[in-house]
């Protein structure tokens, strides 16, 4: 048998953080083995996380060896300047909004003109440290870095210049300079030039480059011209259990599943909903798990929508499997921010091993919309389109039918299944320079 192909992946993210972005390499790092690669990972120590679950702790094998730095992490002074928490903080929907008191304003100025490319900074020569004794205790010839926080880059970069056969790959789960949230900023030019310097240096030097989209392929071209990956997030086989349940025919069963921001707030569908007369309204069910803004409650209180929806906390990630499986429809909101076409959100994915309809709100030209109209996975909608939603919410309640071809093989063998894109990942890994 040929020797094991080793590897170290240095992420910020990683159990017990939650959400969606930690679970893209933990699922890597699950299959890797499968295909005669040996993952190691460089973690940090002391991490401040938007999110915590626990459970995702269990998807980590306990032969896979997991190193930890210390970190500096500056967000409980930034929190202090802010008047927000650590988790707040930690969150870009929440941490940069410019509301509020002059002390906040100035809170978010430093963060966004003194921590380039981001609050993780502070990882950066603690990490490196820690990877130089990985690399030479173990004779590692290949690293990953994978951000956001961009600063994880950072150490891929500097490893890199010590280490010239290094192999190193960067992922780039989200833009780096042109990510939606930088354009809210208050930066300074000197701090976008550094920003967008330290981004080039690294797609510079880096070996190999994986991005998520084809859409995001194209825009990482715009800032630099370089052959990129692209491998998307998926959801893993194992997470999705058949089942047999047959629809309610009294209740349409509607679920969204995941964090909703001020910008992803589905106002078409809430008015649609509130154009429905009674008797119709009875036979809908919507539920909602996650974290929501504040001004979710509010708008929902507004169209007198209280009966209607029902409100769940955060959940681990497997119960959140499990409710996406019972619904009739998912419910998918693509922020309404500027370039939102190339958002594709790790939902979707997740939405698609559940195996149900997707009701998609967002841009129809997008890259989410797209894939939901190439597999025929359901129905998508643009930010105004109420009056088509609420007909078409009707003929749901009264007909139960819904657009969606399912997947008739073995889930492992989907195209977006965790499996087939650890496949792609060691490909780039075995066909190193």
């Amino acid at each position: 048998m040929n020797e094991k192909t080793k590897v170290l992946i240095i992420t910020y993210y990683w159990p017990p953080s939650g959400g969606s972005g930690v679970q893209r390499w933990v699922k890597f790092a699950k299959y890797l083995p499968k295909f005669n690669i040996e993952p190691f990972v460089l973690t940090v120590e002391n991490g401040t996380y938007p999110l915590v679950d626990d459970s995702l702790k269990d998807e980590v094998s306990s032969t896979l060896k997991v190193f930890r730095s210390k970190s500096i992490e500056p967000y409980s002074l930034f929190g202090g300047l802010t008047g927000k928490t650590d988790k707040e903080v930690s969150t870009p929907s929440t941490a940069f909004s410019n509301d509020g008191s002059l002390l906040k304003k100035i809170g978010i100025w430093i963060r966004a003109n003194f921590f380039i490319p981001d609050a993780r900074i502070g990882w950066v020569p603690f990490a490196f440290k820690k990877a130089e004794t990985i690399i030479s205790e173990y004779g590692i010839e290949q690293v990953i870095t994978t951000g956001p926080p961009n600063s994880t880059h950072l150490i891929g970069l500097k490893l890199k210049t010590k280490y010239p056969d290094l192999n190193w790959i960067m992922d780039m789960r989200d833009p780096w300079s042109q990510i939606f949230y930088n354009q809210h900023l208050p930066r300074t030019d000197r701090a976008s030039k550094k920003d967008i310097s330290l981004e080039k240096k690294c797609l510079t030097k880096a070996d190999e480059v994986i991005v998520v989209s084809d859409s995001m392929n194209k825009v990482q071209q715009s800032v630099f011209d370089r052959h990129y990956h692209t491998i998307t997030n998926g959801f893993d086989h194992e997470d999705f259990e058949l089942t047999n349940d047959k629809r309610n025919p009294d209740a349409l069963s509607i679920k969204y599943v995941g964090s909703m921001t001020e910008a992803a707030i589905p106002h078409s569908f809430f008015k649609a909903l509130s154009s429905l007369d009674d008797d119709l309204r009875k036979k809908i069910k919507v539920s909602f798990f996650g974290s929501f803004n504040e001004k979710v409650k509010e708008i929902i209180n507004r169209y007198e929508l209280q009966d209607l929806i029902s409100y769940h906390g955060y959940i681990p990630h497997k119960a959140a499997k499990k409710e996406m499986q019972t619904a009739d429809l998912l419910l998918l909101v693509i922020p309404d921010t500027e370039d939102n076409e190339l958002i594709i959100t790790g939902k979707i994915f997740d939405y698609i091993g559940a195996q149900k309809p997707i009701l998609f709100i967002g841009p129809q030209k997008g890259d989410a919309a797209k894939l939901i109209t190439e597999f025929n996975l359901g129905l998508t909608f643009g930010y105004d389109d109420t009056d088509k939603l609420a007909e078409k919410l009707i003929g749901l309640i009264k007909s139960g039918t819904e657009p969606y071809n399912s997947w008739s093989n073995d889930l492992i063998k989907h195209p977006f299944s965790r499996f087939e894109l650890t496949k792609k990942v060691s490909g780039i890994l075995r066909n190193k320079k």
